[in-house]
């Protein structure tokens, strides 16, 4: 598969088999392009956040940052993959936009301290580096519904690098001349708290390990593949549906999502927003 290197996520194949299958089958997993980079954001002292009742700003914050990084690169045509981790993102971003997007991050960093009191460390890794250590970062695109996919990654290069940003010694990038405006439109949760699905009381969320010795794709095949047996297929088992969409306006829930955008509360806005 030929293509430029900014094009790269946006020109590979989308399947639509079973994640499972998907998983499984390594050849349909791409190499990420050398002069690529993973960037990291990550509310420090999270855990602690969470048990003081902020989990919601956690993650407001946490899904600010993917804001920021989306609204740069959709509006130059380049699409990239990104994870979200509740309390962080992670992405994997060509070299043309690297430096703009590292500023943007610095510059949402320093408002979610003004604001909110809490520190998003921003790293970023190159991923020649991550190649040179011995690990690999392969990817695919998985179709979960009309017009939408999600990126699924094999090997250990994403969590190599999250180990080295989130290290104590880590030499965190400084801030340059900001050119572009930091754009957080759509910055937005008007709905309430979805509950389990229907007939069942739980939700379950997993993270798993493949060992070192064990090959990846075949391990994570298996476990999507047990969840599939044990709950039915994902379509049956989503807790979201449109039927339990509630919105929520509330006050605070404003609140949290002008601050995160604008910096301070602006009445008139925050009556136009409601």
């Amino acid at each position: 598969m030929q293509v430029t290197s900014d094009l790269f996520y946006n020109q590979l194949p989308e399947y639509k088999l079973p994640l499972a299958e998907l998983i499984r089958n390594e050849d349909l997993f791409y190499q990420v392009p050398q002069d690529w980079h993973v960037i990291i954001t990550d509310i420090k002292g999270s855990t602690k956040a969470v048990i003081q009742g902020q989990h919601e700003t956690v993650n407001l914050l946490a899904t600010g940052s993917i804001v920021a990084v989306l609204n740069f690169v959709f509006k130059r045509g380049i699409t990239v993959p990104f994870f979200f981790g509740g309390d962080g993102a992670t992405f994997i971003v060509p070299p043309s936009v690297l430096d703009v997007l590292m500023d943007l991050l610095l510059l949402y960093k320093e408002n979610v301290l003004l604001n909110f009191g809490l520190e998003l460390r921003v790293g970023t890794l190159p991923v020649q580096q991550i190649y040179s250590k011995g690990n690999e970062l392969r990817i695919s695109k998985f179709n979960i519904a009309r017009s939408f996919s999600i990126p699924v990654v094999l090997g250990t290069g994403l969590s190599y690098a999250e180990r080295l940003i989130k290290a104590e010694d880590y030499l965190f990038a400084q801030q340059g001349d900001v050119t572009e405006v930091l754009d957080l439109s759509g910055m937005q949760c008007r709905w309430d708290k979805i509950g389990p699905p229907e007939n069942s009381s739980e939700v379950v969320t997993l993270l798993v390990v493949s060992g070192k010795n064990r090959t990846q794709s075949l391990v994570f095949s298996k476990v999507v593949a047990l969840l599939d047996d044990i709950y039915g297929e994902p379509r049956k088992r989503q807790p979201i549906s449109v039927a339990k969409l509630k919105l929520n306006t509330t006050f605070n829930r404003l609140n949290r999502e002008m601050r995160s955008r604008m910096g301070e509360i602006r009445f008139f806005e925050l009556i136009r927003t409601g």
